[in-house]
């Protein structure tokens, strides 16, 4: 086989069956699909049994007891039976060239242990998705990477063997592993992205509040600390998170964070979730800021109606 696709499954809803048969559909049919269920409590398993009925390069694993996603991915990178390993996620979709297109730049491009690509934002339609660039060279990337995450994990064909080497994901960097590692992969290997879409990625507003975004945002700032400091401990980076973030200052990163995600959704097309958002978001602000965000919004969407 040419590479093994790995996609971890925590109550997955309605989008798992789209993105599993995204890859069922691509135009490279030599893969292994490992398709790990964390003891998810919807249909998610019934899902998963009923496509791996169907193909046999389906090979479906299923936790007694949820594990998290470190260490799904830990398992999953253990467990494939290919060195080049595909990431996706739950609720995104490959598009048909994807796995074709990421073997053959991996094979022409040996440094590179990390490819990811350019993405499309998932919107309403097809016709109201967006387009994200991303830098694309392994100089760019490593010049680019300590500021900010520049590759879409559920993008990504990996090395296995090198990833394994480095210790994999590191759970302790919750909701920011994929960050964690590519900042490890980057002090000693090539990371690239290849500058075509190959997957359409979903924004999701259930369950999203800006008390998870902050607190990602503290994982994000210790994979930083431990990125420019791996001597430190994990207080000691821990305690870097924290004031770095304490410079930010934290109602102006949330304020931040809540109208770059409103005026992503309303420019997909997703008003529903937009409006979920802004009277979710706009609670948990201060009351100006609050005001403010819901001000920005009637005018983003007057925008967006204006130019359609």
């Amino acid at each position: 086989m040419k590479c093994t696709v790995l996609l971890p499954v925590y109550n997955a809803g309605r989008p798992l069956a789209a993105a599993v048969e995204s890859i069922l559909g691509q135009d490279e049919p030599d893969f292994e699909f490992l398709i790990i269920d964390d003891c998810s409590n919807d249909d998610s398993a019934s899902v998963i049994r009923k496509y791996a009925a169907k193909d046999s390069r389906i090979r479906p694993l299923f936790h007694p007891r949820n594990a998290g996603l470190a260490a799904t991915l830990n398992e999953g990178l253990a467990a494939a039976q290919s060195d080049l390993v595909a990431r996706i996620d739950q609720d995104d979709e490959a598009l048909p060239n994807r796995l074709s297109t990421q073997i053959r730049f991996l094979r022409t491009r040996p440094e590179v242990v990390v490819a990811g690509s350019f993405v499309y934002h998932m919107g309403r339609t097809a016709a109201h998705d967006r387009l994200v660039r991303l830098p694309e060279e392994p100089e760019e990337i490593a010049a680019a990477l300590p500021k900010a995450n520049c590759l879409y994990h559920p993008s990504v064909m990996l090395r296995r063997q090198p990833v394994l080497a480095l210790g994999g994901y590191r759970p302790e960097f919750k909701n920011s592993e994929d960050y964690d590692l590519w900042l490890r992969v980057a002090r000693v290997h090539h990371l690239a992205n290849i500058p075509v879409p190959l997957l359409r990625y979903r924004f999701s507003a259930g369950g999203m509040t800006l008390g998870k975004k902050w607190q990602q945002a503290h994982y994000t700032q210790m994979a930083v600390a431990s990125y420019f400091h791996p001597e430190w401990s994990q207080d000691q980076v821990r305690e870097e998170a924290s004031r770095a973030l304490d410079q930010m200052g934290k109602e102006i990163f949330l304020e931040q964070v809540a109208k770059g995600t409103i005026q992503e959704l309303t420019r997909l097309g997703l008003y529903g979730d937009a409006m979920q958002v802004l009277w979710l978001f706009s609670r948990q602000l201060e009351g100006r800021r609050g005001f403010g965000l819901m001000r920005d919004f009637g005018f983003g969407l007057l925008s967006t109606s204006f130019h359609r």
